[in-house]
């Protein structure tokens, strides 16, 4: 988190917010306070390039490729369902 103070504006910074950020705010003064809620939704993901089957000999190296559009985006890898 970062605060900045430019004359009477109080700004509270949240830079790369995650799901743990989503909450009620609140800013307290002498004089009252104002609320607000923040809500983080997730980036979905769009996969620009599915993986496909393959059939590979014993002892063979298998990869599978898939392209997504978001690098940052994490995905996790499944085999019959399970992680």
């Amino acid at each position: 988190y970062r605060f900045k103070k430019d004359g009477q504006r109080h700004h509270l910074i949240i830079n790369e917010a995650t799901l743990e950020d989503a909450g009620r705010y609140a800013l307290r003064t002498s004089g009252g306070q104002a609320l607000a809620e923040l809500i983080v939704q997730e980036k979905k993901l769009e996969v620009y390039q599915s993986i496909a089957d393959l059939t590979v000999g014993s002892k063979d190296q298998a990869v599978f490729k898939c392209e997504v559009s978001d690098e940052n985006v994490r995905g996790v890898w499944l085999k019959n369902g399970k992680e």
